[in-house]
């Protein structure tokens, strides 16, 4: 059986469950890139155009291979997570968490630049890519620096 230095919840969280989201999401993406691109900021003029087959006006070919290339970032991503949670060395599992919970702050403003903050302050209007890209990411920076701290039990 596999052996881990991580905690049991942080391992089924940051091992498991983070990894096969990561999939997920990187299915998504690369199987229909203009609905995760127009979901990344619900604005009225991108539902009404993609209902209207109109693409072109805001899914440039630029947008197109971006969206395809984050895509294939979420399964590096989903890889990595995979290999430094499942580790036995505590140093890289702990590196890992910290580099990736700055990641998410990172993450989390992307998101707050893009849709303003009007829209990312009104969290009953959001959709359930806003709840993925600042939701879980909260959530999951908040458990990694828990983990770090040893919170759910000492890594290594």
């Amino acid at each position: 059986m596999a052996r881990s230095c991580l905690p049991l919840w942080p391992l089924i969280l940051f091992g498991i469950l983070e990894p096969l989201a990561l999939i997920w999401a990187s299915i998504i993406a690369t199987t229909n890139p203009l609905t995760f691109f127009a979901a990344q900021a619900p604005y009225p003029t991108i539902v009404k155009n993609e209902a209207e087959n109109d693409n072109s006006n805001f899914f440039p070919p630029q947008a197109h291979a971006l969206t395809l290339q984050i895509g294939n970032v979420f399964l590096l991503l989903a890889a990595l997570a995979i290999i430094c949670s499942w580790t036995t060395h505590k140093e890289i599992a702990k590196r890992y968490l910290v580099v990736v919970a700055c990641a998410d702050v990172g993450h989390i403003y992307a998101v707050y630049a893009a849709v303003g903050p009007q829209y990312f302050g009104n969290v009953a209007e959001w959709n359930d890519m806003m709840w993925g890209n600042v939701g879980c990411s909260l959530f999951l920076h908040v458990n990694r620096w828990a983990t770090v701290a040893g919170w759910f039990g000492r890594v290594g």
